[in-house]
């Protein structure tokens, strides 16, 4: 008789193949959780989305994946499965369905899906149909109205607005939309001298300088060229804002091409680029062009060789020539401004190495404070402030520090006051009043003793927006494209109100005149009168 078979001894659950997963994972979620929820100011939110979402995930998933080919024990058919058809069918997902990601400065990512019609598209449907501004009365172009807004930041480049009083009743009654429409692509902000509303687009593969009617929103010129400037975080698109001064239109794209344009008609005078025997920065040419006397300055930096000593340049804004040249640091992404310190007047440039001050006749740098910040990041504008006194700030946990610069005998020196990391500026530009600083440090709104550098209050997060002073409020514009009212008091931290007033991932400086705010980002555009009945 034959003997029953014997059946196959049962294979042991071994630690490894029991509990190695669930240790992997409850070390993936334990380390993901500590990163993003430490209480600490010190630990950045990018670098919290960096580690949790872009370095401790995807390691716990391919920590994971190991575990099923090498230790799980099972068939190699189930293994391959389980490893390979979700990521087949996550390749596939992917490039059916996203055309395009975008990072926001916590370098959080925004997905523009295939079947979404292109801000391009959009934006040309919009104005086919809506038409050029038919009759338009371009009124005072040069600039020097009480009302206008000339130039990046305003007149001062400091943010600083005064009158007409905005309404305080945002929470009852919110700002009235004058008109609202998709826009070009880029992160310039809007220039405004009589009737003209004028910025710099990206449309398709070229920069187009603008001139929209400031009431309407309707185009009244356009001046392009072939240009388009690209890169991952960022996007497509220039950077600088144009400057509007004595009927001309100064204006420099993201590649180095700085144009003069009729401010009435668009019509070109004369065009250079700035970084013949140069190379761009990494994230493209930002500064404004600074205007003054009869010259317009930029700020190429000198990223080569050939480019030592024409990191600033001065050209003539009859004819375009060069005037003068000065400095030898690689650009940042910050604008020179005029100022008068220790009875001097000079261009301020905050570059990607540090704090200069150059003479506003000649060029020659009269004094260099060092600042070193991750890949040269400086784009928050100087503070002045009384007493010869300047504030400077920059993100990536660097912060900010207060300067005083003197001069005695020909010979200048830079003392610095103070120096924390309680307001890291990133991509915003922080303002003054009455003793005390108001900035978004990493993202959240924070006002600081411009004596000692103490934190007075730390507000709302608002993410890398921008800030304006108007007379005693803080007129923010959220990186989400919210505007909101803050007071501008160190008494403590009082929101307002606030409302949606674009969609999207919003950089762009907003300008404010006549009580009208303009606003835009990469998608859309807007005006909104927040002046009230």
């Amino acid at each position: 008789m034959a003997s029953p078979p014997v059946a196959a001894p049962s294979r042991k659950r071994t630690f490894l193949r029991s509990w190695l997963p669930w240790i992997i994972l409850a070390i993936g979620v334990t380390a993901a959780a500590l990163v993003w929820f430490w209480p600490s100011e010190e630990l950045e939110r990018a670098n919290r989305v960096v580690f949790a979402t872009w370095i401790i995930a995807p390691l716990t998933l391919i920590l994971l994946g190991l575990w099923v080919l090498g230790l799980s024990g099972w068939t190699w058919r189930t293994r391959l499965i389980v490893v390979l058809v979700p990521l087949v069918l996550a390749a596939i997902g992917w490039a059916a369905a996203v055309r395009e990601v975008r990072l926001t400065g916590d370098m959080v990512p925004r997905f523009r899906l295939r079947w979404e019609k292109t801000p391009d598209e959009v934006r040309e449907a919009h104005r086919q149909s809506a038409g050029v501004a038919v009759s338009w009365e371009p009124g005072d172009l040069s600039g020097k109205l009480p009302t206008d807004f000339p130039e990046y930041r305003g007149r001062k480049r400091d943010g600083v607005v005064h009158g007409p009083a905005l309404a305080r009743s945002w929470p009852t009654r919110l700002p009235r939309q004058l008109w609202r429409q998709p826009g070009g692509g880029g992160y310039s902000a809007f220039a405004l001298a009589g009737n003209a509303a004028v910025t710099l687009e990206q449309r398709r593969d070229e920069e187009a300088v603008v001139c929209y009617d400031a009431a309407t929103g309707k185009e009244v010129w356009t001046y392009s060229y072939k240009a388009l400037f690209t890169e991952t975080l960022g996007g497509p698109g220039p950077r600088a804002t144009p400057t509007i001064a004595d009927g001309e239109v100064y204006s420099l794209g993201a590649q180095g091409d700085l144009v003069c344009l009729d401010a009435a008609t668009g019509k070109l005078k004369w065009a250079v680029n700035i970084l013949e025997n140069n190379n761009n920065v990494q994230w493209g040419m930002s500064g404004s062009p600074l205007v003054y006397d009869r010259v317009v300055v930029v700020n190429p930096g000198a990223q080569t060789d050939a480019a030592k000593g024409k990191a600033l340049v001065a050209y003539d804004r009859a004819t375009g020539q060069v005037v003068w040249t000065a400095g030898n640091s690689r650009a940042g992404y910050s604008s020179p401004m005029l100022a008068t310190l220790a009875g001097r007047r000079q261009i301020l440039l905050f570059d990607g190495e540090g704090l200069g001050g150059y003479d506003a006749a000649t060029g020659a740098e009269l004094w260099r404070y060092p600042w070193q910040t991750h890949m040269g990041i400086n784009v928050a504008q100087p503070v002045v402030l009384d007493g010869d006194r300047v504030f400077i700030s920059s993100g990536y946990n660097v912060g900010g520090a207060l300067l005083r610069i003197r001069e005695k005998d020909g010979q200048w020196s830079v003392e610095p006051l103070w120096k924390n990391t309680l307001m890291r500026c990133k991509f915003t530009s922080p303002v003054a009043r009455e003793g005390y600083l108001y900035g978004l440090d990493d993202g959240v709104l924070v006002c600081l003793d411009q004596e000692t550098g103490k934190r007075a209050w730390r507000g709302d997060r608002y993410g890398h927006g921008q800030v304006l002073l108007a007379d005693d409020l803080l007129l923010v514009l959220s990186e989400t494209g919210e505007l909101v009212l803050v007071e501008a008091t160190p008494e403590a931290y009082r929101e307002l109100g606030r409302f949606a007033a674009l969609e999207g991932k919003t950089w762009n400086v907003p300008a404010l005149a006549g009580g009208k705010v303009y606003v835009r980002n990469d998608r859309e555009m807007a005006c909104y009168d927040l002046t009230g009945p």
